[in-house]
Order: structure tokens, then C-alpha cells, then sequence
């Protein structure tokens, strides 16, 4: 990520109104040590089975969701 990018990420974290767990949250996340990012096959796999039958589920109305700025305000 180059510095204008990071900057921005910056004033973005700034501007964000988070409690003190979501702060905590957050900063564990962004010290945390990387592992591996690369998903074998497997795990690609059972991910968008999981995905899949979700939206099976949220098409035949046993699931609800929410619309994006719920999830937008809940960050």
C-alpha cells in the first residue's frame, strides 16, 4: 500500500465514531501477525458452499438480512 493510500486509510480510521471494544477490536487486527493469506481449494470450497446455501436461504425467506447502511453504521 503506498503513502497516499495509507494516509487516507488514516483519515478514514479517524473519522470512524467507535466505541472502545470496537477500538480495541480494530487495533488488535491491524497488529496482528499475518499468516498465510492463500485459502487452499478446500477451504475456497466450503466457503461458497456456506455462501450458497445462505442465499438459498435468504431466497426462500428463512434468513433475513440487512441493507448496507446498517451494516455500514454497525462499523
Amino acid at each position: 500500500m503506498n503513502a497516499v493510500s495509507m494516509n487516507n486509510l488514516w483519515s478514514y480510521l479517524q473519522g470512524l465514531s467507535l466505541t472502545a471494544s470496537n477500538r480495541k477490536w480494530l487495533a488488535e487486527r491491524l497488529v496482528e501477525p499475518q499468516t498465510s493469506s492463500v485459502m487452499s481449494d478446500e477451504e475456497i470450497r466450503q466457503g461458497l458452499t456456506e455462501a450458497f446455501h445462505q442465499l438459498e436461504e435468504v431466497k426462500t425467506g428463512k434468513r433475513k438480512t440487512r441493507n448496507a447502511e446498517e451494516l455500514l453504521y454497525e462499523l
